[in-house]
């Protein structure tokens, strides 16, 4: 398994279960919403004035058909948009008795975590659960494969996987080229490569890769030195070789 297929199952894991969560938060809002919306259109049906006394607030909160809404919601007078008003609101509905009007709304103390605590989540909760789990597994899966060592200098290790880690994991990030520099010091005897050797593995059709080699070394040891504590040095103009710094 690549590195990459791990975060693609990761990602077919917790995309639905975000997609689904939110879905399942909307839904509970717009059902609270709505049972608000009718319990004050029954509400206002039944209404005389414009004063809001006891038995108007019995009555609505007696048409109310979910439990919770009866412990959080509350009916007043509609605000105005300017006003800050915390939770959930209501439509405004007009009411009016050929003398007096009035604008009333329904307003309820739910906070965006709240509607989502008293949504259905089991399903994004599960696959969120499973994506967790895939996380764990994969970690230790790579950790596993690291920890098979084929050769290890300085800080540096290359493992079963064929790729460069520290001594404490972390993948080391190299160019291709780098790369294949990298193993051939590892499997050289003595950590000693000549000019020549490098040039013909690396650039076997160029007739003088000289320039194109002190480029590649170049570039390539901050990266040894400051991730894996390696130095390269050049022997008698002739040949490299890979020390502990």
């Amino acid at each position: 398994m690549k590195r990459y297929h791990a975060f693609i199952v990761l990602f077919l894991l917790l995309a639905p279960s975000l997609y689904i969560s939110f879905c399942n938060y909307q839904q509970k809002r717009e059902e609270l919403l709505s049972d608000m919306n009718q319990a004050l259109a029954k509400t206002l049906s039944m209404q005389k004035s414009v004063e809001i006394s006891p038995d108007t607030i019995q009555n609505y909160l007696a048409n109310l058909q979910i439990p919770l809404l009866r412990e959080r919601s509350y009916l007043y007078y509609a605000l105005d948009e300017s006003e800050n008003h915390a939770g959930l609101c209501s439509d405004s509905l007009s009411w009016s008795n050929g003398q007096e009007r009035c604008e009333f709304r329904c307003y309820a103390s739910f906070s965006p975590l709240s509607i989502w605590c008293h949504s259905d989540q089991q399903g994004a909760l599960l696959l969120l659960m499973l994506a967790f789990g895939w996380t764990l597994f994969s970690i230790h899966y790579f950790r596993r494969q690291m920890t098979q060592v084929i050769a290890r200098m300085g800080n540096m290790v290359l493992a079963t996987d064929d790729r460069f880690y520290t001594a404490q994991g972390e993948p080391i990030h190299l160019t291709p080229m780098q790369e294949q520099l990298m193993k051939m010091f590892f499997h050289a005897e003595g950590h000693s490569l000549s000019k020549q050797e490098i040039c013909d593995a690396l650039w076997p059709k160029k007739p003088d890769a000289s320039e194109t080699l002190y480029t590649l070394i170049k570039r390539l040891k901050p990266v040894i030195e400051q991730q894996a504590g390696l130095h390269i040095d050049s022997e008698r103009g002739r040949d490299y070789v890979l020390k502990r710094h």
